[in-house]
């Protein structure tokens, strides 16, 4: 047999309706097909089910005068054939006992060792049920996973708008200041531009920045008589674009430097790391 009647068994197992010769066939099968034997498990799973839930069903009267109609006429054929038989004949039928060909009682089939076909037939509704509750499932997870991912792009896209407004609120301002950084030898595409009010608050905008490594990040710093004090630190997109938005201290709102290096994603108090964007001196 090949794989495709083997599987036309698994339910007939389940039922145990199999005979010895089939269920032997099956089992050697099973062995080595671990698809088979979680189709079988389900069908076990649904027999069972049936089993606990099926009711039994009275026959109808209609039904039941017909069967015991047909036991006694049989009975009666039985009795008339006893009476017509020959004297003697039982004692001749011994003689011609060594002609007799004997035949093998015919297997029972898969099918026809059932119970019943509605028993079948439940099995087959159940089994299409649950097939398509499991479809529906999978669409229903398949479809919530869209909607958070689209939740996601829809919350990035609103910060984003909301830093460019305030960008714009702040360039638009009247002692708004704007400095710009350029990309140095480990940045050579990449440029900056940061914008700040009289009172320190500040929006950077980069451009063509490289990936960072895992967790790793970029740091803003504020360069005021060789001081080098912190900003903060924010990664870029895929794209090597980043809008970070800050505070700049005081001391050094007044003719800075401004400068971005590559340091751990937690931020570090002193630059441990390569320069990659900078603004004139």
């Amino acid at each position: 047999m090949v794989h495709l009647d083997y599987k036309e068994l698994l339910a007939a197992k389940a039922l145990t309706a199999l005979d010895a010769e089939d269920a032997h066939a099956l089992d050697t099968h099973l062995e080595s097909c671990g698809d088979c034997r979680s189709e079988l498990s389900a069908w076990e799973e649904t027999a069972a089910f049936i089993a606990l839930e099926a009711k039994p069903i009275e026959p109808s009267a209609k039904l039941r005068r017909l069967v015991l109609k047909s036991v006694s006429a049989e009975g009666r054929s039985q009795e008339l054939a006893r009476d017509f038989v020959e004297p003697g004949a039982e004692s001749r039928a011994g003689q011609f006992d060594s002609r007799v060909l004997t035949f093998e009682k015919p297997h029972r089939g898969v099918w026809p060792s059932l119970k019943s076909f509605g028993a079948i037939a439940a099995a087959l509704v159940i089994g299409a049920l649950i097939i398509s509750l499991l479809v529906l499932w999978q669409r229903e997870r398949a479809a919530q996973q869209e909607l958070a991912r689209l939740s996601t792009e829809m919350q990035r896209a609103k910060a984003q708008l909301d830093h460019e407004r305030a960008v714009v609120e702040l360039l638009t301002s009247p002692d708004a200041n704007m400095a710009k950084l350029a990309g140095t030898k480990d940045a050579p595409g990449a440029h900056a531009m940061l914008a700040y009010d009289k009172n320190g608050h500040a929006m950077l905008m980069a451009k063509g920045l490289p990936a960072v490594p895992k967790g790793m990040a970029y740091q803003l710093w504020y360069i005021k008589d060789n001081k080098k004090m912190p900003g903060r630190v924010f990664t870029p997109d895929a794209a090597g674009n980043g809008i970070l938005e800050d505070q700049i201290p005081a001391v050094a709102r007044d003719a800075a430097v401004f400068a971005i290096t590559l340091e751990p994603e937690s931020g570090v108090q002193a630059p441990t790391g390569s320069i990659y964007l900078v603004s004139a001196t």
